[in-house]
């Protein structure tokens, strides 16, 4: 049953005029209606602060406190949330990684006593030793989680509404500069990570887009490449998903690229050679293990990270060069919506935002069109003259017979000039 409340004016006998709040709290077991209301309020904000509390106050004696430990709780939400969604085992192992910091600050509280006092002290320990990203993650799926219970009637309001988070502000993707980059494939050059790092730079794709990749996927003769998968390792066990969003696409890759995949499938068949019936052809992927077994990604990315370091590129990732990839490309015009398709993203909006810094600015180039556009427009109008700007104005002046006056009042107002 939904408790429903309303504030309205009312004229008392005497004649004066007040304000009065009425609930709707149902029927009794004889079918008549039961209401609660107050009047006597002289300003409408003091009647909608009463009903406010009113309206809190019956929300508090209609839920029974919860004894249950939020641990507890926890525990049977996350794979109910996740049956419901459904999610990603990668999204279950996060979320389960940020609920153990909950757990053990305030898995012990019951359900019904935790406050929001309570969660804002355990987000300011919490930034001693996490980001300020992350502290939020954390908070966001705390929130979704006691959400639910207020849905299931467990606790009457969410505590974490309102908490104070640490603001966070994104830092901007890096990109390195075609020197740099070339630094980055001399020194993969010769290793097994070279084709790697060439593929990353060349189409932007994603770290388990590219170790997903099958020789089926990839157009010898259109030189293209058909990304719809992604590799993922989750709890000990390596895997195959859909892309992020769900949806495959096609990437032209450059001509240069296609001789370095040549050669890597020529390395591949001695591999496969070498391992005989053990070699994992089934698979059938680009980018493996000397049996043909994926590659974990989590080894892959520290990889890289070693390749970068040696070229004098500390902090440099795989997800670097699809920042450089992206950037390049819009920094040399290319549409935003060409990018946003290679990218993978849901929408260019998404690529937009991301790469908001990697856009050309054309500001000056696009006032200076505004000026030929407007020139064209007003030519040969009443209001166009090849004289300088006090000219026009002296022009547009004797033609409408506009001239400012003051009048009463304290602002200036335009009137059409009697005479």
């Amino acid at each position: 049953m939904v408790v429903k409340g309303s504030v309205f004016k009312v004229t008392t006998r005497s004649g004066r005029q007040v304000w009065r709040f009425q609930i709707d709290c149902g029927r009794d077991a004889n079918g008549k209606r039961i209401r609660i209301s107050k009047s006597g309020f002289a300003r409408q904000k003091d009647a909608l602060e009463a009903l406010q509390q009113q309206l809190q106050q019956l929300s508090k004696d209609r839920f029974p406190p919860s004894k249950m430990p939020l641990s507890r709780y926890l525990d049977e939400w996350l794979p109910a949330h996740a049956r419901s969604k459904p999610l990603e085992a990668t999204t279950i192992e996060r979320y389960e990684s940020l609920l153990a910091h909950v757990k053990r600050a305030l898995g012990h509280i019951p359900l019904a006593g935790l406050s929001t006092y309570a969660i804002e002290c355990f987000y300011s320990s919490l930034r001693a030793k996490l980001a300020p990203k992350t502290v939020r993650e954390v908070h966001s799926v705390l929130h979704v989680a006691l959400k639910r219970a207020v849905k299931a009637r467990l606790i009457p309001t969410n505590p974490a509404d309102g908490a104070d988070l640490p603001r966070w502000v994104p830092r901007e993707a890096r990109a390195l500069n075609p020197d740099q980059l070339a630094k980055l494939q001399a020194a993969a050059a010769g290793t097994r990570w070279d084709l790697l790092i060439r593929l990353a730079a060349a189409t932007g794709a994603r770290r388990g887009e590219l170790l997903a990749l099958r020789w089926s996927d990839f157009d010898r003769d259109a030189k293209t490449l058909r990304i719809e998968r992604s590799l993922f390792f989750a709890k000990g066990q390596l895997g195959f998903k859909p892309t992020k969003n769900r949806q495959a696409r096609v990437v032209a890759i450059p001509p240069s690229l296609a001789p370095y995949l040549d050669l890597h499938r020529e390395l591949q068949q001695r591999d496969r050679a070498l391992f005989g019936p053990d070699y994992r052809a089934d698979l059938d992927l680009i980018l493996c293990n000397p049996d043909g077994s994926p590659l974990r990604p989590d080894s892959v990315s520290w990889a890289i990270r070693d390749v970068a370091r040696r070229a004098g590129l500390p902090g440099v990732g795989l997800h670097t060069l699809r920042h450089t990839h992206a950037s390049a490309l819009l920094a040399a015009g290319v549409p935003l919506t060409n990018v946003s398709r290679r990218l993978g993203h849901r929408d260019a909006y998404t690529t937009a935002t991301i790469y908001a810094h990697a856009l050309p600015d054309t500001d000056a180039e696009v006032a200076t069109l505004w000026d030929r556009l407007v020139s064209e427009a007003w030519r040969g109008t009443k209001w166009h003259t090849e004289g300088t700007p006090q000219q026009a104005k002296s022009l547009k002046t004797q033609s409408e017979g506009w001239r400012p006056q003051r009048d009463s009042n304290p602002r200036c107002r335009l009137e059409r000039a009697v005479s």
